[in-house]
């Protein structure tokens, strides 16, 4: 009888929300397999085919660990984590744009010889912490304490957002869009941001307006256009103005469009050919056409090995991701753990959106990975850790939970999320 107590007394090895961990390990195995097909061409003239799904199976096994390690500790110790993270993410977002700026080409890693890290992913999780906390000390009906907040959001968005915006346009348009969001529900006032979203929308409609209709000679020769605004001009370009004399045949499209859009050409190949069921794991035809066939654009090669069935589950996958990560909020009492559920599930969710309506050709194409599932290291473990937070504070909630129903007094319930007292550290 004692040894058949300690067993049900024994607490399980995965805390938190059990959901979020089965949806993990099914990413993680479509990834596998998908990654592993899709690495054909990285693998063409090796040694050894194996090396990329090699590499891969070590950031993902890195990335579970690191969300089993994250998850086990209190939310509280995460605010801390900025205080490193901001700086040196700024530090390294320097250094590539001093980097980009002397030499050719886009530069988004950084080598450390062993590893080629990312430092935009870094940065944005660092943002995103470090505005869930402000936001979790913003007194709403206190005008100094608006003033204060906005202005700390806007200054440290706006660097970051400035020094990524260079070289990967489209993460910094998805952390501005978290952040804008955050600020909705943290409780900033509607008249900074109606005249924040004015600004940001007349610069925007110029921007685009530019990159439409300035020849792409023009903006190469300019001194204060970034590089990479020709590659964002052809992308734009392609996308909003296909044809000029209406929708080309087909013998028109193979001859003259697709020379010109190989990858959204190969990835409509692929949906196009998948039908249900599709043509069966690693029996994909365009993994070898596509540039980014393990990365950017691995969602057609799901779709074209696993059929709409597989397009759809994956889907799915991520949309019970974002109800959990509701559920999470839903329950939390305070607002930090709130506001930084929130800005996580934004960032994964609208990072899975973006990527997947790339591939069906509803967006212009981006550099945005398929969370968990495409290829690449500093993503992974970023991400990774995205979901561990969310897991330790689902689990902190939990033991909370537990804790209240044993005591069952009111002084160990936490101030509600939507009260007016701030975020107290005593609490914890």
């Amino acid at each position: 009888m004692e040894i058949q107590e300690n067993k049900t007394e024994r607490e399980p090895l995965l805390k938190g929300d059990r959901t979020i961990w089965a949806m993990v390990i099914i990413l993680c195995c479509i990834s596998l397999v998908e990654v592993f097909s899709a690495s054909s061409r990285l693998t063409f003239g090796k040694s050894s085919f194996l090396r990329p799904i090699m590499s891969h199976s070590v950031h993902l096994g890195m990335g579970l660990l690191l969300m089993y390690a994250v998850h086990l500790f209190h939310y509280k110790w995460y605010r801390m984590l900025p205080v490193l993270l901001v700086p040196v993410s700024i530090i390294l977002l320097a250094y590539l744009s001093v980097q980009s700026a002397t030499s050719v080409g886009a530069e988004r890693w950084i080598d450390l010889g062993f590893f080629q890290l990312q430092p935009s992913e870094v940065a944005k999780i660092a943002v995103i912490m470090t505005v869930a906390y402000w936001l979790s000390k913003l007194k709403p009906d206190d005008e100094l304490s608006q003033i204060n907040t906005f202005w700390r959001i806007m200054i440290l968005t706006g660097v970051v957002c400035l020094l990524i915006f260079g070289e990967n346009l489209s993460t910094a348009i998805l952390l501005a869009g978290v952040i804008f969001v955050m600020m909705i529900l943290g409780g900033i006032a509607w008249k900074r941001l109606l005249v924040l979203s004015g600004v940001v929308a007349a610069a925007g409609v110029m921007i685009v307006v530019i990159l439409l209709f300035v020849p792409a000679q023009t903006i190469r020769n300019s001194k204060i256009i970034p590089s990479r605004a020709t590659t964002w001009q052809a992308r734009l370009q392609d996308f909003f103005q296909p044809g000029s004399e209406g929708t080309p045949s087909a013998y028109e499209y193979a001859k003259l469009v697709a020379p010109e859009k190989p990858q959204e050409t190969h990835a409509n190949i692929a949906i196009a050919t998948s039908n249900v069921l599709g043509k069966g794991p690693g029996n994909s035809d365009e993994r070898d056409y596509l540039q980014e066939a393990s990365c950017d654009f691995i969602y057609a090669i799901i779709i074209e090995e696993l059929g709409m069935v597989g397009g759809i589950v994956v889907m799915l996958v991520y949309m019970i991701l974002l109800f959990r990560v509701g559920r999470i909020v839903s329950r939390c009492k305070e607002k930090y753990p709130a506001y930084l559920a929130m800005g996580l599930g934004m960032l994964l969710g609208l990072q899975a959106f973006i990527n997947m309506s790339v591939a069906v050709g509803l967006f212009p194409v981006t550099g945005q990975p398929l969370p968990l599932i495409s290829k690449g290291g500093t993503s992974v473990l970023m991400t990774s850790f995205c979901i561990g937070m969310l897991l330790g504070i689902s689990n902190t909630l939990d033991k909370e939970a537990m804790g209240e129903q044993a005591l069952g007094t009111d002084n160990d319930i936490p101030a509600p999320i939507d009260g007016d007292e701030s975020f107290d550290e005593t609490n914890i």
